[in-house]
């Protein structure tokens, strides 16, 4: 059985219509957190993206019940491109039952997902499109402010576009179309940090994506500065092992929701987040803090 671990996701808009959505799994070998970003630029994103996140979430469901391996593997390109047959059948029936007549059908249904799932000594993910995956060292809050970053922060996605007509535009998603190529995920394995544990957030582009980032330069050279999103999630995380009794997935999804709800008046899209905690993490924050009391009950 894995060890205990907690994990949470949690999503905000300054729209009428939030057009991400989200997930998460807790299985006996193994667990699982989904954040899916519906594109706009199709006319039913909301429901691609609630289509493919729920189907992903039955598959985490069956593959608990039919797989009692330790550490069991994914298979992410047959996932992806079940997601996207998944979406497509989905699609088609909905056309019909809409009696929808639409110029091009290929363009109604489309979303990014990524996908992490956690066992005993791996922690896989797998995406396609854009957004964020930050691989945060459990250790982090021990080092000096200024070290913070990129020291024991790095993102880890490589977003899916190209740039035309001067934005973003995405060339691997989950969408309605026949061309299967688009869906065939990138897929990282990271072994787990057994000294200080790992925290691994995983985020829509409203929150953060590289594709989106702008560059500056002065007489040093070119620089990316580090957004506010990075340096608000330390100081939450860093708050949640000081102030919370227990660690659980529900003290975690509060924790997410006041993040999203501090940065809302700075976000023009959608936000969704999702957070994983590994179980080395929260008995190394557990020793740091009994630590820190006996020192400073040794001072008084």
């Amino acid at each position: 059985m894995i060890k205990q671990s907690i994990f949470s996701s949690a999503t905000i808009t300054n729209k009428t219509e939030n057009q991400d959505d989200h997930g998460c799994f807790r299985g006996q070998n193994f667990n699982s957190l989904f954040v899916a970003d519906g594109l706009g630029s199709f006319q039913f994103a909301k429901l691609s993206s609630a289509r493919v996140i729920n189907f992903i979430k039955k598959k985490a469901e069956s593959f608990e019940l039919n797989n009692n391996l330790k550490n069991p593997k994914v298979n992410y390109p047959d996932l992806f491109r079940n997601a996207k047959d998944d979406l497509i059948g989905y699609s088609n029936q909905y056309i019909i039952d809409n009696e929808i007549d639409p110029v091009d059908f290929e363009n109604l249904f489309g979303t990014t997902l990524i996908t992490l799932y956690e066992t005993d000594v791996k922690i896989g993910i797998a995406y396609v499109g854009n957004g964020a995956i930050w691989h945060i060292r459990g250790c982090f809050n021990s080092f000096p402010e200024p070290y913070l970053i990129p020291w024991n922060a790095v993102n880890l996605l490589n977003p899916h576009s190209l740039p035309e007509d001067g934005k973003e535009a995405l060339y691997r998603l989950i969408s309605n179309s026949k061309n299967y190529q688009e869906c065939i995920p990138t897929v990282l394995e990271i072994n787990k940090d057994r000294e200080f544990g790992d925290i691994i957030m995983i985020c829509s582009d409203g929150i953060s994506s590289i594709d989106q980032l702008r560059a500056g330069s002065n007489d040093k050279g070119i620089w990316v500065k580090y957004e506010t999103f990075l340096i608000k999630l330390f100081e939450q995380i860093s708050d949640f092992f000081l102030t919370t009794e227990e660690y659980t997935d529900l003290e975690l999804n509060k924790m997410l929701i006041d993040y999203l709800e501090e940065l809302k008046p700075e976000f023009d899209d959608d936000a969704t987040i999702g957070v994983l905690m590994t179980s080395e993490v929260l008995e190394y924050q557990r020793n740091l803090k009994l630590s820190d009391e006996i020192n400073q009950n040794s001072e008084i």
